[in-house]
This record gives structure tokens, C-alpha cells and sequence, in this order.
């Protein structure tokens, strides 16, 4: 295997990536379970809707699981003989850390899932990397399925009723709304995230095998050959993939068809500004510390669903239901900033977030108080980057 050394950019892709995770989950933080079924009418609203399903919705959360998978195989290859029970406690830490986000943050909590297919991962890390494309690629297939499972099932939903005062009543009102809804939001991250989450775990991995991110790597210099090929496929088709959420195909087989055609779209997309990403950082067009939230990405990640608790709750300012698509596309933007700033400050001071260092303590390994003379980003790379 070649040695798969962090590298910033890679902190700078987790940068970008909870940006897009930010816009994607946002509607799902603000707004009724029923809202989201029914397309905006306003023309603001439509286009705001009409960007993230094209731009931003699927295409994150594979890049954050390749990154995953990317992580697994550092941790081998530093982990020793010590890696299998380092890792199952880091997958019990990681799952009980989705637990309580997904009680008392967000019902769309994707830790979870990366816990149980981070399991199914285990038997497959001494496979050659072109065996796990090849895996990887009958998941992409089965994600097919999936979503067009999730695409017939979602016009038939009909969303279950609010608890008493809900996400506008007090605190207890609000974890006992998120947990009657969870079941339906943990099926709807199963269906949507599970099979491509998990082939992109594989491709992650792959890529470590391969020395993917490594500075002159041919692997990447094939792929970045590729670029128009990605695009010229991926921007069609998440075109249509956005048409079909809007309801401008109707609700016929094409429609499905369009909404399933994201299981390729997603990840074509994704590796393309994989590969744009890269190769601005590695140019000097994106400064280092554009990647300060993505060097606590766990910590991130939970931090802009409190933020946005604080906004829609009504233990904060109660705007649940109150904005439309545009306004939620808006505030997610102003999440994200106000995380990446408290992260920069963050890391001012110490080498890790609070939730990775938890993670580390609950892992068996040594947290640090102080930053690195050697700069940001050298100390090991996480295994656990969430998306919707």
C-alpha cells in the first residue's frame, strides 16, 4: 500500500464538503416533514430549490465517505496490530455520538449508518483496490434500486403528526418530536445515502491503496484526465435529477427514473470537485486555513445542527416553518460561516475539536492540548465525516 500521508487538502475538501451539507440539511432543520414533499411557489424559492438538488443534494456525503474509507486505511497503516480494536471502539464511539445528535439534534443523523456499514467494511481491507471499484460500482447499482424505491415511496409518505408543541415548544417537545420522527428520517438515510455511502467507502479506500491523494500520483493525474467525461455526464443528469424533485417530470417513469439516475450522478459530480478541490489547493488558489472546520469535521458537522437549533427551535428564536427555501439556503450559508470561524478560533488553541477528542479518548488514543509545530492537519485523519 502506499503510505496515504494526510494531506491539508484533504482537510480542505472536508472544508468545502460541510458547506454543501449545511445547504443540503438545512431544510430538514427548518422546516415541517410535510413542507419538504411539496414544492415551493415562489420563484426564489423554486430556483434556491432547484440548485441544491442539482449542485449540492447527493453530491457531499460521497465525497465525506470516500473520505472515510481514506481514513480507515491510515488508521491500518499506522494502527498496527493494535488497528482491529482500536477501530471497532472507534465505531461504538462514532455510533453513540450519532445516537445522541440524532435525539437531541437531527433526525437526519448519518453517524449511524457510517457505524454500521463502517462494520461491513472491516472484511474488506486487504482487497486489492481494482476489487473494491469493482464492488464499489455494483453498489452504485444497487443505489439505483434504492432510490427508486425512495422515489415512489416519498409520493405515497404521508408524515407523521406533531407531538404536542413540537420544535416550537420547549426542549423536551423537541426530542420528542425528533424522536417520533427518527424512524422515518433513519429510513430515508438508509435509502438515500446507504448503498453510494458505501461505495464510496470502498472507493476511498482504493484510492489509499493507489496513492490517490499523494502529490504526482498517476492514479489522480487518470482521473483528472477524466474531468470532462464527469462533467459531461454528471451535469446532465443531476439537471434531471433536479427537474424530477421539483415535479417538473410528473410522476411517471421517468420521473423515477431521473430521481434514481442520481446513484451515478451524485458520485460523478462529487468526483469532480474531488478533483477541482485538489487541484486548487495544491495550486495555492485556496489558503490552508480554508480547511480550519474540516479539520474537526465531527465537531462541525454537529455544531451547524445546534447552530440551526438555536434559529428554528423554540429554545432560540422559533423560525421553524417560518422561511422558505431561499431564506434556509441563505441561513445555511451563515451556519456554515459562523462554524468555520469558531473552529478557526478553535484550533488557535488546541490541535482537534471536542468531539474528535472524545472519539480519540473513547478510541484508546492520547487527545492533545496544543497545536503542532509542524502546522495544522499532521495529526492523523478522521474516519468519521458525515453528510446527508
Amino acid at each position: 500500500m502506499s503510505s496515504p500521508l494526510r494531506a491539508s487538502e484533504v482537510d480542505i475538501v472536508r472544508g468545502f464538503a460541510l458547506l454543501g451539507i449545511c445547504i443540503v440539511n438545512m431544510p430538514y432543520l427548518g422546516q415541517p416533514l410535510a413542507d419538504l414533499l411539496v414544492p415551493s411557489e415562489a420563484l426564489h424559492d423554486r430556483a434556491a430549490q432547484f440548485v441544491t438538488s442539482a449542485f449540492f443534494e447527493g453530491k457531499f456525503f460521497p465525497l465525506f465517505s470516500f473520505l472515510f474509507g481514506w481514513g480507515v486505511a491510515v488508521q491500518m497503516e499506522r494502527g498496527g496490530p493494535d488497528f482491529l480494536p482500536r477501530y471497532l471502539r472507534r465505531l461504538a464511539g462514532l455510533l453513540l455520538i450519532g445516537v445522541a445528535h440524532a435525539v437531541l439534534v437531527f433526525i437526519g443523523d448519518i453517524l449511524i449508518l457510517y457505524a454500521a456499514l463502517g462494520l461491513l467494511l472491516l472484511p474488506l481491507r486487504h482487497w486489492p483496490a481494482a476489487r473494491l471499484m469493482t464492488l464499489a460500482a455494483a453498489l452504485m447499482t444497487l443505489g439505483v434500486v434504492t432510490l427508486a424505491v425512495l422515489a415512489v415511496g416519498l409520493s405515497a409518505l404521508t408524515p407523521p403528526p406533531t407531538i404536542g408543541a413540537g420544535y416550537l415548544g420547549g426542549w423536551g417537545d423537541a426530542v420528542r418530536q425528533r424522536l417520533e420522527e427518527w424512524p422515518l428520517g433513519f429510513g430515508f438515510v438508509l435509502l438515500f445515502n446507504g448503498p453510494l455511502a458505501m461505495a464510496a467507502f470502498c472507493a476511498g479506500l482504493a484510492a489509499a491503496k493507489t496513492g490517490f491523494l499523494q502529490p504526482g500520483s498517476a492514479v489522480f493525474a487518470a482521473w483528472h484526465r477524466r474531468l470532462p467525461w464527469l462533467l459531461g455526464l454528471g451535469l446532465p443528469l443531476n439537471l434531471l435529477y433536479a427537474a424530477s424533485v421539483l415535479g417538473w417530470l410528473g410522476e411517471g417513469l421517468f420521473a423515477v427514473a431521473a430521481f434514481a439516475g442520481l446513484a451515478v450522478a451524485g458520485p460523478c459530480l462529487a468526483a469532480a470537485y474531488l478533483i477541482l478541490i485538489v487541484q486548487a489547493a495544491r495550486a495555492g488558489r485556496l489558503g490552508a486555513g480554508m480547511g480550519a472546520a474540516g479539520r474537526m469535521s465531527l465537531t462541525a458537522y454537529v455544531a451547524e445542527g445546534v447552530l440551526a437549533g438555536l434559529i428554528f427551535n423554540g429554545h432560540g428564536l422559533g423560525l421553524h416553518g417560518q422561511l422558505g427555501p431561499a431564506g434556509l439556503f441563505g441561513i445555511a450559508v451563515l451556519v456554515y460561516l459562523a462554524v468555520h470561524v469558531l473552529c478557526a478560533a478553535w484550533l488557535r488553541f488546541a490541535r482537534q475539536g471536542p468531539l474528535e477528542a472524545l472519539l480519540r479518548a473513547i478510541t484508546g488514543g492520547r487527545a492533545s492540548a496544543a497545536p503542532s509545530a509542524s502546522g495544522p492537519g499532521r495529526g492523523g485523519a478522521s474516519a468519521a465525516s458525515p453528510d446527508h
